[in-house]
């Protein structure tokens, strides 16, 4: 299946998707195109913000943002098997490594889509930390277009009514996991900072560890 034709199908055909996904019934190929585009994706938008700051950064950043989201996935995804089941939801560990996947993808499809209005920015030179924090509303939209798939999907075809009791806590606790899951991604991608790089800084491979996303993001408003 040409890469056209298999995103326009994934696209189209979303709930078809999630269903074979969610019963780990996705066709090795699909799955293995997943995560090609999924990572070529990631890449080039982030070998694009790194530019801003130089060619070697785009290189690091090319690396750095493909392994943000899927180190993010795999460290969160053990506390949403083991929950699940505990909460009563068969579930396979296959079917729901295919549907996190699915979820990745979509977040990247999105990410990509955004790469002409950020490398628009980037050409007519916008001040760098307008620039960070115009992307990092991007990458915040594609990651909350992931999560409302997952939220709105992750328990579809699951028969709820076999489980009354537990719908309330089952809800509950995946709003908590995705809230881990974002804030997990957040400090991650601070760890694995600079990925844009301050173009008036010397290049560098990581950022000292004295702050926290949070922290960061407080003294970046405050020095406008």
């Amino acid at each position: 299946m040409k890469l056209q034709r298999l995103i326009t199908y994934l696209l189209q055909n979303k709930t078809e998707v999630i269903k074979h996904a969610l019963q780990a019934k996705l066709p090795r190929d699909v799955v293995q195109a997943l995560l090609l585009l999924s990572a070529l994706s990631f890449a080039i938008f982030g070998f694009m913000i790194g530019s801003s700051h130089s060619a070697v950064q785009g290189v690091f950043s090319l690396i750095k943002l493909p392994f943000l989201f899927y180190a993010t996935g795999l460290i969160c995804f053990p506390t949403l098997y083991i929950f699940l089941a505990l909460l009563g939801i068969t579930t396979s560990i296959k079917g729901i490594a295919q549907f996190s996947l699915l979820a990745i993808f979509i977040m990247a499809i999105i990410l990509i889509s955004f790469a002409p209005v950020s490398l628009f920015f980037l050409v007519v030179g916008t001040h760098y930390q307008i620039y960070k924090l115009l992307n990092v509303g991007m990458m915040a939209i594609a990651g909350c277009s992931g999560v409302y798939l997952f939220h709105k999907y992750i328990l579809h075809g699951v028969d709820m009514a076999r489980y009354p009791s537990n719908a309330r806590r089952v809800n509950f606790f995946i709003r908590c996991w995705l809230l881990m899951f974002g804030l997990i991604g957040a400090n991650l991608g601070f760890t694995l900072s600079p990925i844009f790089g301050d173009p008036t800084e010397p290049l560098i491979f990581f950022t000292s560890a004295d702050q926290n996303f949070f922290s960061h993001l407080t003294s970046v408003f405050k020095s406008f």
